[in-house]
């Protein structure tokens, strides 16, 4: 039988050990793991975008779907482009 992959994640003051079933499962969780500290700091900046968008003059405050799309849609894009941005930049940098 063949050993289960692991991988050993240190989380404040203890250590998780997480067995996966293949070597390409425990990659995507690796790589979920590094990108979700981001999550929250590529959120606000699209928060940021959003009150740029408002104080240059875009106020969809009085179109409630067009707010709703674009008050929700401009962080969401923003935290999952910049994280794969930042994941791709960061993966090349290690490369080469």
């Amino acid at each position: 039988m063949a050993e289960p992959f692991v991988l050993e994640v240190k989380q404040r003051n203890k250590k998780i050990r997480m067995e996966f079933a293949s070597e390409e499962d425990r990659r995507y969780w690796e790589r979920a793991y590094r990108k979700r500290r981001f999550y929250t700091l590529y959120f606000m900046v699209g928060v940021g975008i959003n009150f740029l968008l408002y104080f240059a003059g875009l106020d969809l405050s009085r179109n409630i779907l067009m707010g709703g799309i674009v008050g929700l849609a401009v962080p969401l894009a923003s935290m999952f482009g910049l994280t794969e941005l930042h994941s791709y930049l960061a993966s090349k940098n290690r490369k080469g």
